[in-house]
């Protein structure tokens, strides 16, 4: 493909996904269809699908490059040393912030929250991917650096690494949706912090 066709390809591809971000945030996934998309745009059916085979192909490709761009705000944010939990904490209470600033870092929490029926079959690769990308996870980063901790002595030697880092990811993505929806006016990182904390002093050596 010519390099100005395949720029183009790539423009169209790009428009394609923020439509459909657009479109799964107001209507929701389980509503929206190629015909939407394509009309949002002005394009036809058949453009989108020569892109994106399926909707939830779609809707796989909307979350990795979502998940792409969380990725480099935390390995911008990632200690350079060993992990700690404390260090995480702190990074995972900053990124919080980052999310909260950014317009289309919110609607993608939105759409993952409110939007998307998780229990369904078809979302169980969708869910794990999110869940445990270990390029993006805070859920991998609490995993190991509670596993380096325990080995460390710094915290207790009964201490479950996955069982914290579900607890701490909860945490995270539940201030970080609560402040979204307005459903809560304290500050995310601010009440992060002091969750963590509190997560910190149980686990502690």
């Amino acid at each position: 493909m010519p390099r100005k066709a395949k720029e183009e390809a790539e423009k169209t591809r790009a428009r394609i996904l923020a439509s459909a971000l657009d479109l799964f945030t107001k209507k929701g996934y389980e509503h929206t269809t190629f015909t939407d998309v394509a009309a949002k745009l002005k394009l036809t059916k058949g453009a989108v699908y020569w892109y994106f085979a399926t909707k939830e192909e779609l809707l796989i490709a909307l979350v990795e490059q979502m998940l792409a761009q969380f990725a480099d705000q935390i390995s911008k944010l990632m200690p350079k040393e060993e992990l700690t939990f404390l260090a995480v904490a702190d990074m995972m209470a900053k990124n919080a912030t980052q999310i909260t600033k950014n317009p289309s870092g919110m609607d993608f929490f939105l759409l993952m929250h409110e939007q998307i029926r998780w229990a369904s079959d078809s979302m169980i690769k969708i869910r794990e991917s999110v869940l445990k990308n270990e390029n993006f996870g805070p859920w991998n980063a609490f995993f190991v650096a509670v596993e380096n901790d325990v080995k460390a002595g710094r915290a207790r030697a009964n201490v479950n690494p996955e069982r914290v880092a579900h607890t701490c990811t909860a945490i995270w993505d539940g201030l970080v949706h609560a402040h979204i929806a307005k459903f809560m006016t304290c500050d995310p990182e601010e009440t992060m912090r002091m969750a963590f904390a509190g997560v910190w002093n149980a686990i502690k050596a």
